[in-house]
């Protein structure tokens, strides 16, 4: 309250002793009231409007993306590596330590995840870099990851095949007793 609006109030407080206001002081106090309220609200139908206002340039500017990524590529990019690389290591970790013992809640978590993003990547997003990749490179990308797949899977065979006849031929170690 200013020093005025409360020079105001004081004002309006009758003295114990004094006699009844006339009609023509209520009607002036009564105006002074009106005033000071009018004066009031239009302050607070400002700070209210510039508020909006801040608070409508605040959130538009955060909305729009496009804009801040055209501003800012770099740091934008690395924001979106460093989110896909925080979430794809703690995906991996939680696979990784469900393969050792009873699955977590993240772990299964983290199975239906990739499960869901394996079939967006097939059907939505290998598609697409398949045809940019043939028209760019000339060779089809997906052949080329199935042969990568194949070849992995031929090894893992012949490694698991080689570590089973290198258990089987071992020959248990005797222990002397030397006394």
């Amino acid at each position: 309250m200013t020093n005025e609006k409360h020079s105001r109030a004081i004002e309006r407080i009758p003295e114990p002793n004094a006699p009844e206001p006339s009609k023509r002081e209520l009607e002036r106090q009564m105006q002074r009231t009106r005033e000071s309220l009018a004066e009031t609200i239009g302050e607070i139908k400002e700070t209210v409007e510039q508020e909006y206002a801040s608070a409508k340039q605040t959130v538009s500017g955060v909305l729009d993306y496009r804009e801040q990524f055209k501003n800012e590529p770099l740091v934008w990019s690395l924001g979106a590596l460093s989110a896909g690389f925080a979430l794809g290591y703690t995906l991996g970790y939680a696979h990784k330590n469900s393969k050792h013992g009873k699955q977590s809640q993240l772990a299964a978590f983290a199975d239906s995840m990739v499960d869901e993003l394996s079939s967006v990547g097939q059907g939505v997003v290998m598609p697409a870099l398949n045809v940019k990749i043939k028209e760019l490179f000339g060779f089809d990308f997906s052949e080329l990851l199935e042969d990568m797949g194949r070849a992995k899977k031929s090894s893992r065979k012949k490694t698991s095949a080689k570590r089973k006849t290198v258990k089987t031929k071992r020959k248990p170690k005797k222990i002397s007793s030397s006394s």
